[in-house]
């Protein structure tokens, strides 16, 4: 028995020792670097203390960031959910064509960021993109200008939704999957109509794989920085300045690493914090099952 524990540790070492140079070490020197007034024109960084993470916390342009992430989060999520749990619903029944739809609505996850940030600059584009053109065929003789300050979070929000809701439809299709037929069978001889069979029977069985495929949907728009960099890095007006690139914009823009530090260090907890009722829940999930 001993031989065997001590093997499985000698087979994972190699992975525990990726984890501590790629993950840790970072983590640990980060933190390090908020801690201590560390400027481009520094020649020796000083240790402040808590300095940094008071100052962001004083810091208009950081704390709307954090707005900007949030709304930019919530929106993302909660319109990538309702369309890939539409779709799940929509073709997780026998249809023809079925096995090529699934197909086709994976296309937008697997797509690279830059290939997505690209494509969609150019659709949002105010002089040949194809929306204005299409706005024009239909009518409207004066399009909104998509990535201008007023419409240029909406139109990061609705990029990311077209690159994120395969995810959710992947994850609650496999949740219907799981459901008995039996069950809808059952609702609909006690004469339920579809959407009480779906509002009182499919949805809450779709609740605790619903939970986890939001909070991992979540944590990766919070964090997340291709898309928002390459189509407004952060502009026009900060109108788009998330999280990511406010860390980024402080620290090779404004020189300032031991600020940028302790704004990636929050957005880590931020994280930590989403992770934790991640695996919260996904203790509560597999109790369940057990």
């Amino acid at each position: 028995m001993w031989i065997d524990r001590e093997a499985a540790y000698i087979l994972i070492a190699p992975t525990l020792l990726g984890i501590l140079i790629v993950d840790l070490y970072p983590l640990f020197f980060n933190t390090v670097i908020s801690l201590e007034q560390w400027k481009i024109s520094t020649a020796h960084p000083a240790f402040i203390g808590l300095t940094n993470y008071a100052a962001v916390l004083h810091d208009r342009e950081a704390l709307h960031s954090l707005w900007v992430s949030v709304v930019f989060t919530l929106a993302s999520v909660a319109g990538s959910y309702v369309i890939g749990l539409g779709l799940a619903l929509l073709l997780s029944r026998p249809m023809w064509g079925r096995g090529v739809l699934r197909a086709v609505f994976i296309v937008p996850w697997a797509m690279p960021a830059f290939v997505a940030a690209l494509v969609w600059g150019w659709m949002y584009n105010d002089q040949f993109g194809i929306l204005t053109a299409l706005a024009h065929d239909v009518g409207i003789r004066h399009p909104p200008i998509f990535l201008s300050a007023q419409y240029a979070l909406a139109s990061l929000i609705a990029v990311m939704i077209w690159k994120s809701f395969p995810f959710q439809f992947v994850v609650l299709l496999a949740g219907l999957s799981a459901i008995d037929d039996e069950i809808q069978r059952a609702a609909e001889v006690d004469g339920a109509t579809a959407w009480q069979r779906f509002w009182l029977v499919t949805f809450p069985l779709l609740r605790s794989i619903s939970m986890i495929a939001v909070l991992l949907a979540a944590i990766n728009a919070f964090q997340y920085f291709p898309i928002p960099w390459i189509l407004t890095q952060g502009g026009p007006a900060n109108a788009t300045n998330v999280v990511p690139i406010a860390v980024y914009n402080t620290a090779f823009l404004g020189g300032d690493f031991g600020m940028a530090a302790a704004i990636a260090t929050l957005m880590f907890v931020f994280v930590l914090v989403m992770g934790a009722a991640y695996l919260w829940q996904y203790v509560r999930e597999v109790q369940s099952l057990g």
